[in-house]
């Protein structure tokens, strides 16, 4: 692949965690947000034409803007053409799709993109490598662990008029059940491991 965008979804409430918003937990060194933004970028500067990052927030938008700095460190320091772009999703309450719909706007025209959860820290830079090309026929590929649908997912530069077009009461997985997908088998965990609680993260540490 020589080019590619990563819509990074960090705009969710968290509320299987408490008062705590996850995405601005400690991970690694970095926040659990801006860990998974990292690796994205990390697989960008490795296409030879780079890619552009869409962060999509939401709930305590400040505060993810302060915790992205390392991200946009990585970016001065690269000589790739990565960008990273992020916008706030003011009606992130509505759900995950409106938070897809608004990376979605700011995505490049004939470029295949993905979609990833910044809650899935295990998602590495080699996970995005691994989906490898979109066949003609199909428009997306999905990874699949044990029969179980994962992130992220590849989607065909077309699907994003689809994105953009859809009902907002809809999800990813009802439009890609109207497509021709692939599915990816893999018989590792990180594609379909999220963090939805102090007992996830705590866990999460010391693996």
């Amino acid at each position: 692949m020589q080019t590619a965008d990563i819509i990074m979804l960090c705009a969710g409430t968290s509320s299987r965690m408490g008062k705590t918003n996850k995405m601005l937990l400690p991970f690694k060194g970095l926040t659990l947000a801006s860990y998974s933004c990292m690796e994205a970028l990390k697989y960008l500067s490795s296409l030879e034409d780079g890619g552009h990052l869409i962060v999509v927030t939401g709930y305590r938008h400040r505060e993810l803007l302060s915790s992205l700095k390392p991200c946009r460190s990585f970016i001065e320091k690269t000589d790739k053409k990565v960008s990273m772009t992020i916008v706030r999703n003011e009606n992130y309450r509505a759900g995950q799709f409106s938070s897809t719909k608004k990376g979605a706007m700011e995505l490049r025209d004939g470029v295949s993109f993905f979609i990833s959860l910044a809650d899935m820290p295990f998602v590495k830079e080699e996970n995005y490598s691994l989906l490898g090309e979109l066949p003609p026929s199909c428009m997306a590929i999905r990874p699949f662990f044990e029969n179980t649908p994962g992130h992220p997912v590849l989607h065909a530069p077309l699907f994003k008029e689809k994105i953009l077009t859809s009902s907002d009461n809809l999800s990813i997985r009802e439009l890609l059940k109207t497509e021709t997908v692939y599915e990816k088998h893999f018989t590792d965990r990180s594609w379909v491991v999220d963090l939805d609680t102090e007992e996830d993260l705590r866990l999460s540490q010391i693996l």
